[in-house]
């Protein structure tokens, strides 16, 4: 994710872990941090951050998160 959401609207365009094999990817889940991750090791397959959000712009990201998105 080089743009990240600022708001819920555009967080819920968006879509997680999308690739050849899974086009459509996954949808935001608002119980979870907006930001995005990827996973260790040699996959390199990403996906939303399991965190509790409640910090940062529109209170979408966690705690951790949320100091990168300021700081962008």
């Amino acid at each position: 994710m080089l743009e990240f959401p600022m708001t819920k609207a555009e967080a819920v365009k968006y879509r997680y872990n999308t690739w050849a094999g899974n086009p459509k990817g996954y949808s935001y889940q608002p119980e979870r941090c907006a930001m995005e991750v990827y996973e260790q090791g040699r996959g390199m397959m990403f996906y939303q951050c399991s965190r509790k959000p409640g910090h940062g712009p529109d209170s979408l990201y966690c705690k951790q998160h949320a100091k990168r998105v300021v700081g962008a």
